[in-house]
């Protein structure tokens, strides 16, 4: 769904790149979903997010997540730390659990 950008509804520009999504499967996270409810923000009257703080990589990982309920696991273990971050800021809790669990196999070994 997410890669045929058939029937997307919103963009979340990330420098250069946009990327097409939709508003219901972003909206599993409150922070998302507060965003495109509230009147008055740009999110909710455009639906255009502007993500300026992490990568394109980081932000596409956290929407495979969304989409998939997993991220491939090259992507995730290269970036673990950066995408435990969005996932903080967005709230998006059982992709900071996955980051937990990847971190803290890197500690142990």
């Amino acid at each position: 769904m997410l890669e045929k950008e058939i029937f997307t509804d919103c963009v979340i520009k990330v420098g250069d790149e946009v990327i097409k999504a939709h508003r219901c499967v972003l909206a599993q996270s409150e922070v998302f979903q507060k965003m495109f409810e509230q009147n008055g923000m740009t999110e909710a009257l455009n639906g255009e997010v502007i993500i300026s703080d992490f990568t394109a990589e980081c932000v596409r990982a956290m929407l495979e997540f969304f989409y998939t309920g997993e991220v491939t696991k090259t992507i995730l273990e290269s970036h673990v730390v950066d995408i435990f971050a969005i996932a903080h800021k967005y709230g998006v809790e059982m992709l900071k659990y996955e980051c937990e669990l990847i971190m803290a196999n890197l500690i142990s070994n």
